[in-house]
């Protein structure tokens, strides 16, 4: 067994825990851990009871999630910061990652610091679908125009278009860092395609939605995504050549109105990544609620 099919043996116990979680964020999802293997090696462990996910690559070990579980104690916390610290020493990278608001309450303020890391962004399905308003007439007029002038066809993905959609993401990367000369952000793209090429891969097994926008014959736009609880639908990514005009605005609203999202009543689009020109793309669309997301660590860490 391979160590990436070892991963996704993991796949049904990490759901099974996630259930007991209600949690809106999108890191709440095996998805999500499986999308990130070749950037950390995971780490399953169960303690009292709850499911304690740890990442570890060369800089140390932190967790990827609060401990899951219906009864998260301290003693859970406390044991989990010294799993950490066994590795890590008294410093270094030892943290929980991707905090909710409602789980803050695990974290006694004498004894943690709760940083925000960003918001992700949620939206009401139907706005998105809907399009109504003054709020969306900016949207329509970009999809409408899109529809009159592009020939094209919006289709479920296969796995015979693999290799046509990690050309298009190259494409789109490329337009992207020519645009962008924040070097962190030109970092994240080049790391993104080790992410889409293992997602796209692998979409069937871990159960993925996914879609494509062919223009004159030719995939210019892809996207996917999951149910992360019975009420959201999370899109994991959507790349869409940018010198398409409206097909971005196109893709979004397509997939919002698809047979197989339209039973949800909330899309998350994850977040902005810190980024200023992402953030007014997010808001553009009027989210109906930003989702705070901390990293917590403890309180002696920071002196």
């Amino acid at each position: 067994m391979t160590m990436e099919e070892a991963l996704l043996s993991q796949k049904p116990v990490v759901e099974r825990c996630l259930l007991k979680v209600p949690a809106t964020l999108s890191a709440f999802s095996f998805t999500n851990i499986f999308a990130w293997k070749d950037f950390f090696q995971f780490d399953f462990k169960i303690i009292h009871d709850c499911l304690c996910i740890f990442a570890k690559n060369e800089a140390g070990c932190f967790m990827y999630l609060p401990p899951l579980g219906e009864n998260v104690s301290s003693a859970v916390v406390d044991e989990c910061f010294e799993e950490m610290e066994s590795v890590n020493g008294r410093g270094g990278v030892t943290r929980i990652e991707n905090v909710p608001a409602q789980q803050l309450c695990l974290f006694p303020p004498d004894q943690y610091v709760c940083g925000k890391r960003g918001d992700e962004y949620c939206y009401r399905r139907e706005d998105i679908a809907d399009f109504k308003g003054k709020a969306y007439k900016s949207k329509r007029s970009s999809y409408n125009g899109f529809v009159a002038h592009c020939p094209h066809d919006y289709l479920p993905y296969t796995p015979d278009m693999l290799q046509a959609c990690l050309g298009l993401y190259e494409e789109w990367a490329e337009q992207r860092k020519d645009a962008q000369a924040d070097e962190i952000y030109r970092h994240m793209i080049d790391e993104n395609r080790k992410v889409h090429e293992c997602v796209l891969r692998r979409s069937c097994e871990l159960g993925l939605t996914g879609r494509v926008v062919k223009v004159d014959g030719k995939i210019k736009a892809y996207t996917f995504g999951f149910g992360l609880n019975p009420e959201t639908f999370c899109i994991l990514f959507e790349i869409a050549d940018l010198s398409v005009k409206g097909l971005a605005t196109y893709i979004f609203r397509e997939f919002c109105r698809d047979p197989d999202v339209e039973t949800y009543s909330f899309i998350n689009a994850m977040d902005d990544f810190g980024m200023e020109n992402i953030r007014q793309t997010k808001m553009s669309f009027v989210p109906c609620a930003l989702l705070p997301v901390y990293t917590v660590t403890k309180k002696r860490d920071q002196t």
